[in-house]
């Protein structure tokens, strides 16, 4: 049984993570430790690394997940399968600095934090060289991280921090899975008694393999912040799934605009066409953002997307029936087409839900 851990989640790090290895025994040097390499199936060479460096080295340990992505759920995963006391979380990109281990375990033990963050924003912390543009996403996502938190942090979003293990067993249940920003989802978990150290560090320049911020990464934030505030009012999903409702009653009515003002077709023809478009669009998002847990990929995004609109056929009928009604009626075209597409929304998210991404 090993006191301190440290969890290292990666993907695609061929080259990094035997230079970590490296790092960490010199740093924890006369400390009883482990390293948990928690891998999504990488297909670079990390695997292969990994073995070996495991067959070699008693600390070091790796799991392989197939089938499973996520930065948050990959910590978890290592933290649970380990005995540890003390765990930490650190990028394997080696572009968090290992030095401050030493100070961070120290806290731990002594009693003095429950946790311990390895900040950017404290002290002599700085974000390295970063330009402009990162540095004012990531200050933006701090500040509104900070809404959320019950307990002060100048850098919520870090991925380099350690917990005691029980903060860890306490919180566990209650971490959002599919985040990547876990330190900020456990700062703002009620109820825990965290007491909080920070300790400024500079963010290094990653030397090889490939930045994992892309698009998704915000996505996931927004996710993040969106359960935050609307997990105990409302079901996530269904907001997530109104906004993206909100997106195809945009692109509808563009459609109706376009091909029943500006091309003279009629207005159950524009309507039909508008409806179908919409739902596609709302497809798309709805498997990236909405049902991301879920996603479909390879045939069943296809099968699902047939399936999708089947299944939103009732509603697409109501939405066209009652618009060109409507219409017949003399209501102004707009309206119409507005009326038409709320009632059908009503019946889509229920539809998609249990017909579509009930199983993924």
């Amino acid at each position: 049984m090993s006191t301190y851990a440290v969890i290292v989640p990666t993907l695609n790090e061929a080259g990094n993570v035997s230079e970590l290895v490296r790092r960490l025994e010199n740093v924890l040097a006369g400390l009883d430790w482990e390293v948990i390499f928690v891998d999504d199936d990488s297909t670079d060479g990390t695997l292969e690394e990994l073995q070996q460096l495991a067959q070699a080295k008693k600390h070091v340990r790796y799991l392989r997940r197939i089938m499973r992505k996520g930065l948050a759920s990959a910590c978890v995963e290592g933290m649970l399968s380990s005995s540890a006391q003390y765990l930490a979380v650190m990028d394997a990109d080696l572009q968090h600095d290992e030095t401050k281990l030493s100070a961070i375990f120290q806290a731990l033990a002594s009693g003095e934090a429950n946790v311990v963050v390895a900040s950017r924003y404290t002290g002599d912390g700085g974000t390295g060289e970063w330009d402009q543009r990162r540095v004012g996403l990531s200050k933006l996502a701090t500040r509104l991280a900070t809404y959320f938190l019950r307990v002060p942090c100048s850098d919520p979003m870090s991925g380099f921090f350690a917990i005691d293990r029980k903060i860890m067993e306490a919180s566990v249940a209650r971490i959002k899975s599919e985040g990547f920003k876990i330190l900020f989802d456990i700062l703002s978990i009620p109820g825990l008694p965290i007491r909080i150290q920070e300790v400024p560090y500079t963010f290094s320049t990653r030397q090889l393999g490939d930045s994992k911020l892309r698009y998704n990464v915000m996505v996931d934030f927004l996710w993040l912040l969106a359960a935050k505030a609307f997990g105990r009012i409302v079901y996530t999903e269904f907001v997530l799934f109104c906004f993206v409702g909100l997106s195809g009653v945009l692109v509808h009515l563009a459609t109706v605009s376009a091909l029943y003002k500006l091309l003279g077709f009629s207005f159950l023809i524009s309507q039909s066409v508008a409806t179908y478009t919409a739902m596609t669009t709302n497809y798309f998002l709805n498997n990236t953002l909405t049902f991301k847990e879920r996603k479909l990929k390879g045939f069943p995004f296809v099968t699902g997307y047939v399936k999708f609109l089947l299944a939103c056929s009732l509603g697409a009928f109501i939405n066209i029936a009652v618009a060109d009604y409507l219409v017949s009626l003399g209501l102004y075209w707009l309206f119409a087409a507005l009326i038409g597409t709320v009632l059908s929304a009503i019946f889509n998210f229920f539809l998609a839900k249990f017909t579509i991404w009930r199983n993924g």
